[in-house]
């Protein structure tokens, strides 16, 4: 377990109740190169590691958000630096506490 640091006071809080997950799955992979066939019938997918505050998560999609941004006035304005990752692709999932 991670433990959580202490906030300097001008370092808002974090304004949401998504939980903050690391997440195996699995992709493609795709060579536009010219391979024996037999390293090609060898080829496997690529495993993937994401972090991110999963934000959504049902039977057909897992999004996690790894930015977000605060308004002038100090409110959650923006997320960023999504990804989103098919639920049949995950592997693995590990809640990261203290966050």
């Amino acid at each position: 377990m991670i433990k959580s640091r202490t906030f300097k006071k001008d370092e808002p809080p974090i304004p949401f109740h998504y939980k903050f997950y690391l997440i195996y799955w699995e992709d493609i992979q795709s060579d536009s190169g010219w391979r024996d066939i037999k390293d090609i019938q060898e080829s496997k997918p690529a495993i993937c590691v994401s972090t991110g505050w999963l934000v959504k998560k049902d039977k057909k999609v897992h999004i996690l958000m790894s930015d977000y941004n605060y308004d002038d006035k100090g409110n959650l304005a923006d997320g960023g630096n999504t990804t989103v990752i098919p639920t049949k692709n995950v592997i693995k999932k590990y809640e990261i506490e203290g966050l």
